[in-house]
């Protein structure tokens, strides 16, 4: 494998200072292969991320990356999809605009890896793509797009994020076979909850400019509320227990009995970590909104809504 990883860690160093420090300590062939799975998956992010284009050019775009990645043996095919953006200037970040103008080069890099792991980069990224083009599919006539309900960040943190730990987690099990199915059982339960919770994380942090630039991620009864915030009728609805899910591994179930204990099922060796994580939420959720209050009531609704209705 002759792969030119001293150019490749240029453009991840450009792209992501963060990831562009862990990524070079995996050992050959992963660190190969996650660089380049990197630098596609951040390209699908540019195209995703360039608000100033109408959403039909992106939805255009995302379909030439897909079908760039799923077809490695044609350059011809990688050096068009990168023309395009030879003299682009509505993609503020110069280090990404660059990640797609090497495109061809990543391409032919993909190439050098062994064939299973391009099959596994080449499909989690197509997934993401096609996820992304119908969030895409979602922004108005302004091009603005604003998400109601957590389920419905949770499902796009899934597409641009959880989708990569279902990668990451394929590729190291792709590296060490001989890892126990025990073992490899276990880091499913927390590949998209990992990869999740770093997407929310830039979410969380990037969520000013993001709103000026038409993205609202974060629905808007979950940003930051004054202290006299509430209702007319004095009462605060939180969906916490959903929003818990972001930490829970994809086997266990959580809930809110109607007497106001945690409703737990799953493993218990795992499950301890998390009825924790869920208690201290309600905790932390107590403490401030009952503080000129009297009395919390927990209710559990149908079709697997649970809230917690403080009074």
């Amino acid at each position: 494998m002759t792969v030119m990883l001293d150019r490749l860690q240029t453009l991840l160093i450009g792209a992501s200072r963060t990831f562009a420090l862990n990524i070079p300590m995996l050992p050959s062939p992963l660190v190969e292969a996650v660089t380049l799975g990197y630098l596609l998956f951040r390209n699908a992010d540019t195209i995703e991320d360039a608000y100033l284009w109408p959403r039909e050019r992106r939805i255009e775009e995302l379909e030439k990356l897909i079908a760039v990645v799923n077809r490695p043996n044609d350059p011809a095919l990688a050096r068009s999809f990168a023309a395009h953006y030879d003299h682009e200037e509505q993609v503020q970040d110069p280090s990404h605009i660059q990640v797609l103008r090497q495109t061809p080069f990543i391409m032919d890099q993909l190439r050098e890896l062994p064939a299973e792991y391009i099959q596994v980069i080449s499909e989690h990224l197509t997934r993401t793509a096609r996820g992304m083009q119908s969030w895409i599919g979602r922004y108005d006539k302004h091009n603005s797009l604003s998400l109601l309900r957590l389920r419905e960040l949770d499902d796009y943190c899934y597409t641009v994020a959880g989708i990569v730990g279902e990668m990451l987690t394929t590729l190291f099990a792709l590296y060490s076979p001989h890892i126990q199915e025990g073992q490899l059982l276990y880091l499913r339960t927390l590949e998209i909850g990992y990869a999740a919770g770093l997407q929310l994380t830039n979410i969380i942090k990037d969520s000013f400019r993001d709103h000026s630039e038409g993205r609202h991620y974060i629905p808007r009864q979950y940003l930051p509320l004054g202290p006299n915030d509430a209702d007319p009728g004095g009462v605060k609805i939180i969906d916490l227990p959903e929003a818990q899910m972001w930490f829970m591994a994809p086997s266990t179930v959580v809930g809110i009995n109607t007497d106001g204990t945690l409703k737990i099922t799953g493993d218990a060796a795992i499950l301890r970590n998390d009825a924790a994580r869920l208690e201290l939420a309600l905790a932390g959720a107590i403490s401030r909104y009952l503080r000129t209050r009297h009395r919390a009531e927990i209710t559990v609704y149908l079709e697997n809504s649970w809230r917690m209705q403080i009074k």
